[in-house]
């Protein structure tokens, strides 16, 4: 009988770009369909999916943009309208569905029909339109979520989530059958981050070795680990008491099975050693390597160095951990060193060949080394260096360190002294510099290096003075990328990448071609390719924006968004307002990049936007808000654009309507804000509508608050911009659509501000920020379509970032 084949299907991937509830629908019943081939997704009484397959399974569907399924009272809204949709098909005399599935963005559940049917028989207004049944009958909605049996497992949909496991789940609870997933050394780690982060109230309290014992334990122990007999949201683990979530953990273990041989549960226990370093170096910004990916760092170097590099090179990994990346493996001279003795006694049972020793890398001595390992230096021996460092900067963010101090090494104050400049700061960078360090000190002619690292030292502007140093040392010879997320807990937005290097001057120093990789059924496999790159030789889209207009000072309050002040002034003198544009790679787009009418307070490289400037602030603004980041090209780095490209001066122009509305544009206008004894006005420099128009609609419809700010008052800025500008069919269909919201909506801003004062919707030069405010309340059709124009708009101006030069299409 032929083997039934897997089906594979990137639903993770799908979800990640969904943006309506719409597009999560979609990705979910693309993978869905996959499983039920035979059966047609249809949508009675307007449900968002029903499928019947023979006589035992009939599949109602609900899906959400973006719910907290893991809260009672949000399964307990979503289940009301599921049940309202239930009353419509016994009423219609017709089956019941017998699965219920719910799904968003990140999650899903499934549950029998049986579990929520008796209310059924509740008192209700069952002719309510499903979707506003919960806002209808709270009192159903608390029954609901005060029911301790509708207590489902919640699938997080995380990369390589695989959808069978809910097809499964769904399939059984149709016949009935209660079937558990076993926990395998295969996915031990996965279900190990499933019980951290969904069962655990706050695992970050935990010592790793805490957080670890208290998983197995439930398991393998639970005599010793079980939920507190009188408070359900307590975990009694041999005597203490654990905070959990206690209706995550009954649903935990109505899911994966708790009985194991000896064999199985001796295995459980030899990987406890690897859980607990997995929780400490990823505290400490520091990785475990996947075991696919070491195992294609080893192919790599032995295409590159030869089949018998493990016989003929001394290698010396200087950051082992518990021997991660050599662990499966045998060598001859095989050199492992590390920080902390308890990798060693974690690791002692793996490379017994090797000369494991403790030694700071960053700090130590090179005269404290093995005796034996200094001869080999000094006999010129070929040396290959394989390491996955530490990727920590003092500070916080992705991949840094709590501790601020734990940069400061010997090596960083020397990188300082060296003008290597800021890239100083990164662990990584500290352990290849002390490689070169190593290689001149001994002269090694016949030097390699294998590391895993984020590519942002070849890429990174702050990198500039690292690069010239390393380039000149050692020579480019193959490069990967893959995932970040196939580390587990780590986002896969950004990559990681493994490279080797040999010693000699790399010739092209901007351009580095890399492969993609990913784990492709179960194999890891080449999916394309990547031009990692610098723009050392070229100017950085950062240094070109500046403007030369040189205007009067004066103190303004900051703010923290468009509404919110902080308590804290600066002297500036912008004509329009103010462009935040941290750092200068796609990395930052989604959080680092927006427009304000007020100076900010965070230290984020800002720009104060004048005429003069005007329209490379929002070009750069529209390519940094066009692009998304993803594990690819998160370090790409932006430059000076093409000005003489033919499309250049169209795709400037677009970029001021794009930057007028886009939701990263934080224009407001603010009056009588009261800080350190003063009141502050906030002028929108940005303001596209003319006064004598907003004059006219404030006389139409009474409204005397905005005629009075507005009488006495000037056109802003950008009236004069916009006046002298033609701008592309596309554009003006998203300047049309925003004049229409703003005519439309003026009779309901008397109203909008006696429910919200906040918005300051009266002040007659609001920005688009407080103008949508209302749009979403009075005019969500209208929304609707001005978001389909803008997306238009957006879709014709993406594919110009790269064609007029913001990026190098790589």
């Amino acid at each position: 009988m032929a083997k039934k084949k897997k089906i594979t299907y990137d639903l993770f991937g799908k979800l990640q770009i969904a943006t309506i509830e719409r597009e999560v629908e979609d990705a979910w019943n693309g993978g869905i369909s996959l499983f039920f081939a035979d059966s047609v997704i249809e949508h009675p009484f307007a449900c968002d999916g029903y499928i019947s397959e023979g006589l035992l399974l009939r599949l109602i569907i609900e899906y959400k943009y973006d719910e907290k399924m893991s809260a009672a009272a949000a399964r307990a809204r979503v289940l009301v309208q599921v049940l309202f949709y239930l009353k419509r098909f016994e009423d219609g005399g017709l089956p019941l569905p017998n699965v219920i599935m719910v799904a968003d963005k990140n999650e899903c559940f499934v549950i029998h029909t049986n579990d929520i049917q008796m209310y059924l028989d509740e008192k209700a207004d069952w002719g309510t339109a499903p979707s506003g049944a919960a806002d209808e009958h709270p009192s159903l909605v608390a029954k609901i979520a005060a029911d301790e049996k509708i207590n489902p497992f919640i699938f997080v949909v995380k990369p390589e989530f695989d959808l069978g496991l809910v097809v499964n789940r769904i399939k059984d609870l149709a016949v009935n059958v209660k079937r558990y997933i076993r926990v395998t050394e295969h996915n031990i780690a996965e279900i190990f981050d499933y019980f951290a982060s969904s069962v655990l109230r706050d695992p970050k309290k935990l010592e790793p070795h805490e957080l670890v014992e208290s998983f197995i334990g439930v398991i393998l122990e639970p005599m010793d680990y079980y939920q507190h007999p009188k408070n359900k949201n307590i975990l009694v683990a041999k005597g203490s008491q654990i905070p959990i979530y206690g209706d995550a953990f009954l649903s935990f273990f109505d899911f994966y099975n708790q009985n194991y041989t000896p064999q199985e549960k001796m295995k459980f226990t030899e990987i406890m050693d690897r859980l607990i370093e997995d929780v400490t170096r990823r505290r400490n910004g520091e990785f475990f390597t996947p075991t696919p990916f070491v195992d294609y760092a080893h192919r790599l170097l032995e295409r590159h160095l030869g089949e018998d590099w493990k016989e003929r090179y001394l290698v010396w990994d200087c950051c082992c951990g518990t021997k991660n990346l050599t662990r499966d493996y045998r060598f001859s001279s095989l050199y492992c060193s590390t920080l902390n003795v308890a990798d060693l006694n974690i690791s002692e049972r793996y490379n017994k060949e090797a000369t494991s020793f403790v030694f700071d890398f960053l700090n130590s001595s090179l005269e404290d080394l093995p005796r034996e390992l200094k001869d080999n230096l000094e006999k010129n021996r070929p040396v290959t260096f394989f390491l996955n460092p530490p990727y920590a900067t003092g500070g916080s963010g992705v991949g840094k360190s709590k501790d601020p101090g734990v940069s400061k090494t010997s090596l960083n104050a020397e990188m300082l002294a060296a003008g290597i400049g800021s890239s100083s700061q990164n662990l990584y960078a500290q352990f290849i510099y002390q490689i070169v360090k190593i290689q001149k000190k001994y002269n090694l002619t016949n030097c390699k290096i294998g590391i895993y690292c984020p590519t942002l030292f070849l890429t990174g502007k702050a990198w500039k003075g690292f690069r010239s140093f390393f380039l000149r040392n050692f020579q480019f010879v193959h490069g990967i990328q893959f995932k970040a997320s196939h580390f587990a807990d780590v986002s896969d937005s950004w990559g990681i990448s493994f490279s080797i290097w040999s010693v000699g001057e790399t010739t092209d120093k901007s351009d580095f071609h890399y492969d993609l990789i990913d784990i492709i059924d179960g194999k890891t496999k080449v999916i394309g390719t990547k031009t990692v790159y610098n723009i050392d030789s070229a100017t950085a889209a950062s240094e070109w924006i500046p403007s030369g207009i040189k205007t009067e000072k004066k103190e303004m309050v900051c703010g923290k968004s468009a509404l919110n002040i902080s308590e804290m002034t600066k002297s500036v003198g912008a004509e329009l307002g103010y462009f935040i544009n941290d750092t200068n790679n796609v990395d930052a787009n989604t959080l680092g990049v927006y427009f304000m009418s007020m100076p900010i307070s965070r230290h984020l490289a800002t720009y104060e936007v004048n005429k003069d400037n005007l329209f490379r602030c929002t070009a750069l603004f529209a390519a940094r808000k066009l692009v998304a980041k993803n594990w690819i090209n998160s370090k790409d780095e932006y430059m000076m654009p093409n000005t003489f490209h033919p499309d250049y001066d169209e795709f400037e122009k677009d970029s001021l309507v794009f930057s007028l509305f886009n939701n990263s544009s934080n224009q407001s206008s603010l009056r009588n804000i009261g800080f350190s004894d003063k009141r502050w006005n906030i002028k929108n420099g940005f303001f596209w509508i003319p006064r004598k128009t907003i004059l006219d609609l404030a006389n139409e419809t009474g409204n005397m608050d905005v005629f009075s700010d507005a009488r006495t008052d000037n056109d802003r800025p950008l009236q004069d911009v916009l006046n002298k500008v033609k701008l592309s069919p596309e554009a003006s269909a998203v300047l049309k659509k925003a004049n229409e919201i703003v005519t439309k909506t003026f009779k309901y801003r008397q109203l909008f501000n006696e429910e919200h004062p906040e918005y300051q919707i009266n002040n007659w030069d609001c920005g688009w920020y407080q103008v949508k405010a209302v749009a979403a309340q009075y005019a969500k059709n209208d929304l609707e379509e001005f978001k389909a124009v803008y997306n238009k708009l957006a879709e014709k101006m993406r594919p110009k970032v790269y064609e007029i030069g913001f990026l190098k299409d790589s």
